[in-house]
């Protein structure tokens, strides 16, 4: 009887986190990573991704709404070591905006309609990002 009373309790707890959990992606609040991160800081919202560190490996991936009257993504790479892919794509993957393997410093404004996915790839970069719509 106590077991019973638990899983009516933890269901509607567990399908209330996997809510929040597809909400928070939806907003584009979350942001999906695998990988490794050492030394990072960095910030993730419905306009803006940023990240500074001494390392990382992975993929990250973290999508971007336009702020108010906003037509273009400044964009801005910092190369300490490694290399960086960035992709950009917007409407589900069917456009891409920016493709590029990046191993020196870049700042590009690119021009971008609706929500955009900001994808980040790397065996081995140090440095920065910042993606701001």
């Amino acid at each position: 009887m106590k077991k019973n009373r638990n899983m009516k309790i933890m269901i509607p707890a567990l399908l209330g986190v996997l809510a929040l959990v597809v909400l928070l992606k939806s907003l584009g609040i979350l942001t999906f990573r695998s990988g490794m991160r050492i030394g990072f800081s960095g910030s993730n919202g419905i306009h803006k991704f940023t990240g500074s560190y001494s390392k990382i490996t992975g993929t990250m991936i973290h999508n971007l709404k336009p702020s108010k009257d906003s037509d273009s993504i400044h964009c801005e790479i910092t190369t300490k070591s490694g290399t960086l892919h960035v992709l950009i794509t917007q409407k589900n993957g069917d456009k891409v905006i920016y493709d590029k393997e990046i191993s020196g410093d870049e700042t590009v404004d690119l021009t971008a309609e609706g929500t955009v996915t900001v994808k980040l790839q790397t065996k081995g970069h140090s440095g920065s990002y910042r993606f701001e719509y």
